[in-house]
C-alpha cells in the first residue's frame, strides 16, 4: 500500500484525485461567471464538463456560487478573493468568479478536447472569463529559471495535512485553492546577473540550495513566504505552471491549503502589509494580473452537489 492510500484511508472523505497527481506535461485553466438561474442546468453542465477518460480534471467553486449550489453548509474560512493594494504602488487584483476548471495530461490534443467539451457544456450556463493553457517546463522549473514548488511538502502525509481540510470541520476531504496568473517582465528578469537573482529568490539557480544566515535576504521570495503564524507553519501545495510564449508569458499560479490563512498571510507578506512593510522582491519583476479563492470540495460532497 502506497503513502498516499494509507492516507487515504485515514480521511473521511476523499479529494479529488487530480490535485495530487503530479508529472503532467499540458494544464489548462478555465475560469467561469454563472449567467444562469437554473440550478440543475448548471449542475449538469458541470458534471457533463468533469466526464474524463484520459484528463484529470479538478472542479472548485467560488463562495458565491457554492453556497448557492449547496446552501447547507460552506468551509469555515472561504472567502472570495479581495484586491490587495500593497506597498510601493504593487497590486494583486480581484478577479473572482465562480467556477474553476483544472486541466492535466500528457497529450495536448487530449486535453485541448476536454477543455473544449467543458466550454461546450458550460456556454448556455455560464461566461468563460479566463482561459490559459499551461506547460511543463524542463521539469517544473519556471519561466525564470529556478525551480517552482521547492518549498511545497515533501512526502503525501505532509502534502495531505497541508492542502485539505481536517475530519470534522465544514468541507472535510476538500481544499482551499488559491489562483493567480502572473506575467513575468523577462527581458528585465534576464538583465539581472545570476548572483542576484538568487538573492531575489534566496535559491542558488543551479544547485537549487535555500540561501542560509547573512546570505538569505529578508526581501527574498523565499523570506516573504516561508511564514508561521502563531506557531504554526504556512505550508501549501503548490501546482504551478508556465504559461505563454515568446512575447507575453509567466506563471499559472495555483495552491492548495487546509485554511484561507495559508495564502492570505503569505500574500500580505508578499505585497508588504506587515510590521517592516518590506515586499518581495520578485514583485519588481512578474505581475499578478488575476485572482481568486475557490472550494475544491471531497469527492463525495461535489456528487451530492451535482445531483
Amino acid at each position: 500500500m502506497s503513502e498516499l492510500e494509507s492516507v487515504a484511508l485515514i480521511a473521511s472523505k476523499t479529494p479529488q484525485p487530480g490535485i495530487f497527481l503530479e508529472g503532467f506535461q499540458h494544464i489548462y485553466f478555465l475560469e467561469y461567471k454563472l449567467t444562469s438561474e437554473d440550478d440543475s442546468a448548471v449542475k449538469r453542465a458541470i458534471a457533463e464538463g468533469l466526464m474524463a477518460d484520459k484528463v484529470e480534471v479538478v472542479v472548485s467553486f467560488g463562495k458565491t456560487a457554492w453556497q448557492r449550489l449547496q446552501p447547507r453548509w460552506t468551509p469555515a474560512t472561504l472567502e472570495p478573493f479581495t484586491t490587495i493594494n500593497g506597498e510601493q504602488g504593487h497590486r494583486a487584483p480581484s478577479t473572482q468568479t465562480d467556477v474553476f476548471f483544472w486541466l492535466q495530461g500528457h497529450d495536448i490534443g487530449e486535453v485541448f478536447d476536454q477543455a473544449v467539451q467543458i466550454q461546450t457544456a458550460m456556454q448556455p450556463v455560464a461566461k468563460l472569463m479566463l482561459e490559459e493553457r499551461g506547460f511543463d517546463y524542463h521539469h517544473e522549473m519556471d519561466l525564470i529559471g529556478f525551480e517552482d514548488g521547492s518549498a511545497n511538502p515533501k512526502t503525501d502525509q505532509l502534502k495531505h495535512d497541508a492542502a485539505v481540510i481536517p475530519k470534522g470541520q465544514p468541507g472535510e476531504g476538500g481544499s482551499l485553492v488559491l489562483s493567480q496568473k502572473w506575467v513575468h517582465n523577462l527581458p528585465k528578469w534576464n538583465q539581472v546577473p545570476v548572483h542576484a537573482q538568487e538573492k531575489v529568490v534566496g535559491r542558488t539557480k543551479d544547485e537549487n540550495v535555500e540561501l542560509e544566515g547573512d546570505a538569505m535576504p529578508d526581501d527574498s521570495h523565499i523570506s516573504r513566504t516561508d511564514l508561521k503564524v502563531d506557531g504554526v507553519a504556512m505550508k501549501i501545495y503548490r501546482r504551478s505552471a508556465p504559461f505563454g510564449g515568446v512575447k507575453k508569458n509567466g506563471l499559472l499560479f495555483l495552491a492548495f491549503g487546509c485554511e484561507l490563512i495559508r495564502f492570505s498571510s503569505q500574500l500580505e507578506s508578499m505585497y508588504g502589509l506587515t510590521e517592516d512593510k518590506k515586499i518581495d522582491q520578485l514583485l519588481n519583476f512578474s505581475t499578478a494580473v488575476s485572482g481568486s479563492y475557490w472550494f475544491a470540495p471531497a469527492q463525495e460532497d461535489l456528487v451530492e452537489v451535482l445531483q
